[in-house]
């Protein structure tokens, strides 16, 4: 199966980021990039599936994390055993995919056991133990089966666990047999009519010799079970031995893991069991992982677009395979161990680059691409209004609005308007970090988060309660100072939440804290990446 190539935004993926990944991982696959696939992180946002569902695009994938998962690695076409089978089946098995162990279901495919190759060891030293000599679990179906035989009379006797070689004189021969036994024996009619005397409840004819009637018509009065099999008296032993069901060999206690469980998690246990079941959560068998499976093991495929600074980046990205950048964010910290494909350009949106690299690919825009790039663009940029948005966005928005046959204006307000439908229901923690990003400067982290609203005092009302917020979640993930931008789209103005160096904040953008100290109104602020960002290591010099 080949490997998808994941094309995502950053956490909490915005409108940009969904409608970045999905018009690229689309380009990828128009020009033959099949395993392409458009990815997301979180809950789509109001505004995101206000636009999706006008263009009728499928929402892109949701991904937690990009961490190797079992899932990733595990073989799905398992061969395993069932609990019924026959030894000699599951020995077969192994041995024909060179495997030294295999899981044993049901017929709802549920794992009950493992059985491995060491299993059939102590199967043979269990038989030169004097105490279990002869002892053998017998299972009609599973008899029939492994001898090959043709049943001669069907029996009715139960079977017992005891399996006795005719190899001598008839009297003395009975004295061995017990209720339910097993008789191997040749074609001495004498011995065949003493073993069902002596309530033997089956016998095994070996190398196809015939069987006279007078057994026959004894064994059908008594209920004896005859198997008439083309193996030789050796042979036969050994295959009635190999007759006991599965399941009273197999280990009843043993190791498994999920789909969902990060391979990092279960490579210790790997490496000591050699060997692991991959169940769901009702114990069902979906797969199966081994230790070549983890030596061949390959890292998540990914495409960032929308940013490239780790702290914003989905978990598990330093596990990663990361092929490209696309971007219009400062350069930041993304680590690479070789040459990448990296995008880097200073415009208002992400979707502008990418509308750019489908006139770069020659490759007409489609109308539901047009779309959902324009709406993040003039999510973006409020509008064509913020300070972000360069003449470079404004024809590609031109050129978009052209192609999907939107009016900018009304678009972009239809697109606000979504946003906030349910912007003052969510919880004050939903509302902080639904546009969330984290900054590192000089070892010290800063947390950004905004909203843009075209009416501000609703949210502003709730300033007591973010405030409250914020300075718990500074504490806990330990942000030196939180910043929460309500930004005025109308007015163009921002009222600025500060938890932590709020004296630090005021003084480098120059406004005053509100009563209380920690708020402050900031004209023409409205762009946290143009005039909030460059501005950290300023404010990071007064702490």
């Amino acid at each position: 199966m080949a490997r998808p190539i994941y094309v995502i935004g950053h956490k909490n993926s915005d409108l940009d980021s969904v409608a970045s990944a999905y018009a690229y991982a689309l380009l990828l696959r128009m020009q033959g990039e099949e395993e392409a696939i458009a990815a997301r992180h979180g809950d789509l946002k109001p505004e995101v599936r206000f636009v999706l569902e006008r263009y009728q695009v499928e929402p892109p994938e949701a991904i937690d994390d990009v961490y190797l998962q079992v899932r990733d690695v595990m073989r799905r076409g398992v061969i395993s055993a069932y609990l019924e089978q026959p030894l000699l089946e599951a020995g077969q098995l192994l041995q024909e995919h060179n495997r030294r162990s295999m899981p044993v279901v049901d017929h709802e495919n549920k794992v009950h056991g493992i059985i491995a190759t060491e299993d059939f060891a102590k199967l043979f030293f269990n038989d030169l133990d004097p105490r279990a000599v002869n002892r053998v679990l017998l299972n009609r179906e599973n008899l029939v089966r492994v001898l090959r035989g043709r049943v001669l009379v069907d029996g009715r006797r139960k079977l017992g666990n005891r399996v006795l070689v005719g190899a001598m004189q008839a009297e003395t021969m009975a004295d061995y047999i017990e209720p339910g036994c097993l008789v191997v024996l040749g074609d001495r009619e004498d011995a065949q009519l003493k073993a069902i005397e002596s309530g033997a409840a089956a016998l095994v004819i070996t190398g196809d010799l015939l069987v006279s009637e007078r057994t026959l018509a004894a064994a059908r009065t008594g209920g004896v079970l005859v198997i008439s099999t083309a193996h030789h008296t050796f042979t036969a032993v050994r295959l009635i031995n190999l007759s006991i069901s599965i399941q009273e060999y197999m280990n009843r206690e043993f190791d498994f893991c999920h789909p969902e469980d990060l391979m990092s998690e279960v490579q210790h246990t790997l490496v000591r069991r050699r060997s692991l079941p991959v169940v769901n959560n009702e114990g069902k068998l979906v797969g199966y992982l081994s230790r070549t499976d983890l030596i061949n093991a390959h890292p998540k495929r990914i495409i960032l677009v929308d940013h490239n600074e780790q702290s914003q980046a989905v978990d598990g990205i330093e596990e990663a395979d990361l092929l490209g950048i696309i971007d219009h964010h400062r350069i930041a910290d993304i680590h690479t161990n070789r040459p990448i494909m990296f995008r880097a350009d200073p415009v208002g949106c992400t979707g502008t680059i990418i509308a750019g690299l489908y006139h770069e690919a020659e490759v007409a825009i489609p109308r539901e691409v047009a779309g959902t790039l324009l709406a993040g663009l003039l999510y973006d940029t409020l509008i064509l209004r913020s300070p972000t948005c360069t003449p470079r966005d404004e024809r590609i928005a031109a050129e978009l609005a052209q192609i999907a046959g939107e009016d900018i204006e009304h678009y972009g307000q239809e697109i606000f308007a979504a946003a906030a439908v349910d912007l003052y229901s969510r919880s004050a923690e939903a509302l902080l970090t639904a546009d969330f990003k984290e900054f590192t400067v000089r070892d010290t982290k800063f947390a950004i988060g905004t909203v843009e609203t075209a009416s501000p005092a609703t949210i502003e009302k709730r300033s007591a309660e973010l405030q409250q917020t914020m300075q718990r979640i500074a504490h806990e993930r330990g942000y030196t100072s939180f910043l929460f931008m309500i930004v005025d789209i109308i007015n163009m103005k921002c009222t600025l939440l500060v938890s932590g160096g709020e004296r630090a904040v005021a003084e480098t953008l120059g406004s005053p804290l509100e009563a209380g100290g920690h708020s402050l109104v900031v004209e023409g602020l409205v762009s946290r990446k143009k005039q909030l960002v460059p501005l950290l290591g300023r404010i990071q010099a007064q702490l």
